[in-house]
This record gives structure tokens, C-alpha cells and sequence, in this order.
């Protein structure tokens, strides 16, 4: 081998390692980012079963509302009928 096809084999190794060296630094990123995402999506899936919860319990309050009412609208309509 001559002197020239060495330095270019060399050189080739370099770029060779430096995109290697880019596609290694890359896939940390992508690592990262895509940790972020889970994070994100389990902080989304706790809010998302904090609102569930929240709606069940607005429902169980409207519910014993809507008993009392109803409670008070038969009552009155007990007394109503006695007076009439």
C-alpha cells in the first residue's frame, strides 16, 4: 500500500468515527426525550384518573342533592294534599 491510500484510508476511519461518535451523541438525546415523554404521560394519566375521581365524586354529591329535593318536593306535596 502506498503512502496515499493509507491517509485516505485513515481519513475515511476518522469521518467513519465521527459519525458514529454523532449517531451515539444522537440516541442519547432521543433517550432523553423520550424519558421526558413517559414522564409526561404519566403525569397526564394521574390527572386524567384525579379527574375521574373528582367527576364520581361531584356525581355523588349531585345524586344526594337530587334525593333531598326530590324529599322535600314529596313532602310538600304530602302536605299540600292534607290541606287541600
Amino acid at each position: 500500500m502506498t503512502q496515499e491510500i493509507i491517509d485516505e484510508l485513515l481519513e475515511a476511519i476518522t469521518l467513519l468515527l465521527d459519525d458514529v461518535k454523532d449517531v451515539q451523541e444522537n440516541s442519547y438525546h432521543m433517550d432523553e426525550l423520550i424519558n421526558q415523554l413517559e414522564t409526561r404521560v404519566n403525569d397526564v394519566e394521574i390527572n386524567i384518573h384525579g379527574l375521574e375521581k373528582n367527576a364520581q365524586s361531584l356525581n355523588d354529591r349531585l345524586s344526594q342533592v337530587l334525593d333531598c329535593i326530590m324529599s322535600r318536593a314529596k313532602e310538600e306535596i304530602a302536605v299540600y294534599k292534607a290541606i287541600s
